[in-house]
Parts: structure tokens; sequence; C-alpha cells
């Protein structure tokens, strides 16, 4: 009896070790772990946080009211709210921004884009198309107000929104744009930034450009993180492989292998965290692409340019268009448009002026025109005080009230300073020596070009290159084994 209950007595403590260690050893895995994970803090902290700004994002109610009011097509929601079932949140005090916290913000914004849909389809006229001044726009105050609120990377931080002015509006629509280009479509995106512009395609063109600058400082800065990661880890690797080599014992060699091990599982974290990180570009990168192309009626492969796009083996060469807000009613017809007049043969630059990349006042200047200087536009008329030109390929845009027929360039009456005043300044004589010849233009939407390239060395750079660190370390553990291996066949061993 005593011999059996001493037995159970070492049974029990075997059993009691054994659990001891086996909770014991993942303690200890796990401390070792957040040591060299850890080791590379610094360098991993921005793109931790923009990882988190990402996924809070994503999970916001605001949201989940964009993605469910656009899916909803607003029409089922839109009953409840003019019933009264649904409330709406109110503007006054902040709008959606101030009902964050609550389902009434939730769904007043959702509501308030079901009532600004319903009542764009009762303000159509009987042809179906919207009344200009009844048009009502998609995404309402509430919506503007919320994405105001939230923290988005690129947009939040960004001080060039006074430019050209347009202030907080500009940074809202900005917000709500990335939102957008995140948890909705690329058709609901090209219509947020056609309702920004007030139905000016041009400008809508214009503003993506510009929601792909502001996310191209982000993705520049992901690029320079990733960088410091990756040799941050091969300063780590290259100090294990030295002290591997350099080892006098079996347990020194034993305890750097560990450590080795736990920088594969540093890795692996690594490569998930700037995979996550670039992913999110890549899909806004895609839908900037998709609504630019949308919004000057081309394809993607005319808006990257000959760029292969972040997102895809090759772009696509289809043409795309505006999404379409409704037909005619079945069985009727609209009248056929009358065809646009003719583009003028010529037209002069009747003062010295600029030609701009897009029609607005506030865009980069691409060349400047001399007293003179003919033009050729590619339009029967100007739209919106604005005539297109071809610039070496790319279009520019000159103001209308700056050009005019031939001949009617004012007739100089007085000579240049320091010349004779009579005579001199009349006849072939007065003809002002030729300008050179302008510096070719950029083509093309050069921010969307440039992110679109951004992202795909923030892959290269950062994911690619940590993936090339943790296969070196897991080729020379495999050789490890098989060297041990064979070792351990032969007669001495």
């Amino acid at each position: 009896m005593l011999q059996m209950l001493r037995g159970r007595g070492l049974r029990l403590s075997v059993s009691a070790v054994a659990l001891l260690s086996m909770s014991v050893q993942p303690v200890l895995a796990q401390g070792r772990n957040d040591s060299v994970l850890n080791a590379c803090g610094t360098e991993r902290a921005g793109l931790v946080k923009l990882d988190k700004d990402y996924k809070d994002l994503k999970r916001s109610k605001m949201a989940n009211a964009v993605g469910e009011g656009v899916k909803q097509g607003a029409m089922v929601l839109a009953k409840g709210v003019m019933s009264g079932g649904i409330p709406v949140g109110g503007r006054g005090g902040g709008g959606f921004g101030s009902a964050m916290g609550g389902m009434s913000g939730l769904m007043g914004a959702v509501g308030g884009m079901a009532m600004q849909s319903a009542a764009a389809q009762q303000a159509q006229q009987p042809g179906g198309q919207p009344q200009a001044s009844q048009q009502v726009a998609m995404f309402g105050q509430d919506m503007l107000s919320g994405a105001m609120g939230l923290q988005i990377p690129g947009v939040s931080n960004y001080g060039g929104f006074g430019v050209g002015g347009g202030g907080d509006n500009v940074k809202a629509y900005a917000a709500l744009a990335v939102l957008v280009a995140i948890v909705a479509t690329a058709d609901a995106y090209a219509k947020l930034k056609e309702q920004e512009a007030g139905g000016d395609l041009k400008k809508a063109s214009f503003n993506i450009d510009q929601d792909a600058a502001r996310q191209l400082t982000v993705s520049r800065q992901i690029v320079t993180d990733g960088e410091s990661l990756v040799d941050c880890r091969a300063r780590q690797l290259s100090d294990i492989n030295t002290r591997l080599a350099s080892a006098a014992n079996d347990k020194d060699r034993k305890a750097i292998r560990r450590e080795r091990t736990d920088l594969v599982s540093a890795l692996k974290k690594d490569i998930d965290l700037t995979g996550d990180v670039v992913d999110q570009h890549t899909g806004m990168a895609k839908t900037f692409t998709q609504g630019r192309a949308m919004t000057d009626g081309a394809s993607e492969a005319d808006v990257l340019g000959g760029q292969a796009p972040a997102y895809a083996t090759v772009a696509d060469t289809t043409r795309k268009s505006m999404p379409k807000a409704g037909g005619a009613p079945a069985g009727q017809q609209q009248a056929a448009a009358p065809p646009p007049p003719p583009p003028p043969s010529a037209l002069v630059a009747i003062k010295a002026t600029v030609v701009r990349s897009a029609p607005v006042a506030s865009a980069s200047v691409v060349t400047s025109l001399p007293v003179g200087r003919e033009i050729r536009p590619k339009t029967g008329e100007p739209d919106g005080g604005w005539w297109e030109i071809d610039v070496a390929g790319a279009p520019g845009y000159v103001r209308a009230s700056d050009v005019g027929p031939p001949g009617s360039v004012p007739v100089q009456t007085a000579a240049a300073k320091g010349a004779p005043a009579k005579g001199a300044a009349r006849g072939k004589g007065a003809v002002q020596a030729k300008a050179p010849p302008p510096p070719p233009a950029p083509a093309g939407p050069t921010n969307i070009r440039a992110y679109n390239q951004s992202i795909i060395a923030a892959r290269d750079t950062g994911k690619g290159r940590l993936a090339s660190l943790m296969t070196d370390i897991q080729t020379s553990q495999r050789r490890e084994n098989v060297f041990y291996a064979w070792l351990e066949r032969l007669p001495w061993s």
C-alpha cells in the first residue's frame, strides 16, 4: 500500500512538473518573441499607427453609413424617414459629427442620403432627367461633417487646403473621398467628385488628381518606413549570424538559433503589417484611377500612361464613362441633341496669358502665351469660360477672355521704352520677335501616376525585402538541419 502511494505521488509530481513546463515555456518564448519584435519598434511605429487608423476608419459608424447608404440605393430608408420612422440627425449642433456615438447618427446620415435620393427622383422632368435647379446632392452635409470628425491619413493633418480657396469645405470633401474610396465603389467615388465640382467633370478630374496628391505623401512615407524596418531587421540578422559563427559551444548555438527563429516570427508580423498598409493604398489607387477614367471618358491605361497598375498585372484598355443616374421611362424617346458646333479654325492671345492644367484658376501653369500667339481650340465653344487646347499632346486650358479671333490683337500705339515713339513702332518692323517654343507639358494625371508608382515601390522595398530576409533565414535553417542529420549518421557520432 505504501509503495502504491509512493508511485502515485511520483506520477503526480511528474505531471505537475510537465504542466508547469508547458505553461512556463510559452511565456518565456513569448518574452523572447516580444524582445526581438520590439527591437525595431521605432521603425515599426509609423506603420503600426497607419494600420490602426485604417482599421478604425473602416470600423467607424461613418463608414457603415456610407457603405449602407450606397448599397441600399436609399429608397427603402427614404420611406421610413419621410414617415417619421427613422430619425434624421440634426445639423444645427454639428450634424452627423455630433451624433457619432449613437444609432441616431448612423441612421441620420443614411436617412439623409435616402431623402436626397428620393427628392432627386421626384424632381425629374417627364423626359427622365432632373431639372438643373432641382438636382440634389447624393452625399449631404451630414456626411461631410461626419468625415471631418475622423482621423484620415493624408487628410486630417494636411495643410494645403487653403490654396485656391475652399478651406474646410475642400477638406470635408477630401476626407469623405478617402472614406468612399475605402468602403464604397469607384462609381460612388466618381459621383462624389462630380458633386464636389458642381457637375463640371473637368474640374472633377482635376480634383481626383489632388486626392491622389494627398495620399502620395502618405505612400511615400510608407516607402521610407518600410526601408527603415528592413534595414533594422537586416542588422538583427547580421548580428545573429556573427554570434552564431563565433559561438563556443552547443548551448550558446542553440540559444542563438532560438533567437533566429524568433526573428522569423517577427518578420512574419512585419510582412503582414506592411502588406495590410500597402493593400489599403492599392485599393485607393484603383479607385482614383477608375474615377479619373470615368470623368475623362478614358481607360485605365490612358490614365496611367503605360504604367503597370499597382492593383493588376496590366491596365484595362476599356473606355469608362460616368455612372448614369437613370434613363428615360420606357416608351419615351429623348429628342436628339443638336450636333456641337465645329471648333474655330484658330484663335490668338489678345494679351499675355497662361495655360493651366485644369479649367480652374488654382491649377498648375503648363506654359505661357505671348500676345498674338495662335492656338487651336479642341471644342466649338468655351466650357465654363475656358477653352481647351492641346499642348505637346496633353490638355491645357486658357481663359476665354484672354483670346479672340485672328486680327483682334490690340494695336500698340507706343514703342517700347527707349525706342523711337514714331515710325519704328509701326509697320512690319514692329512685329515682335518670335518667342521660344514652350517646354513640353507634363502629360496626364501626374499625381495618380506618381501615387501608383510609390505603392509599387512600397510593396517592393518593404514587404518584398522582408519576405526575402525571412526566406534567407529559413533556407539556412534547412541547410543546418540537413548538415546535423548527416553528422548524426556518421560512425563516431
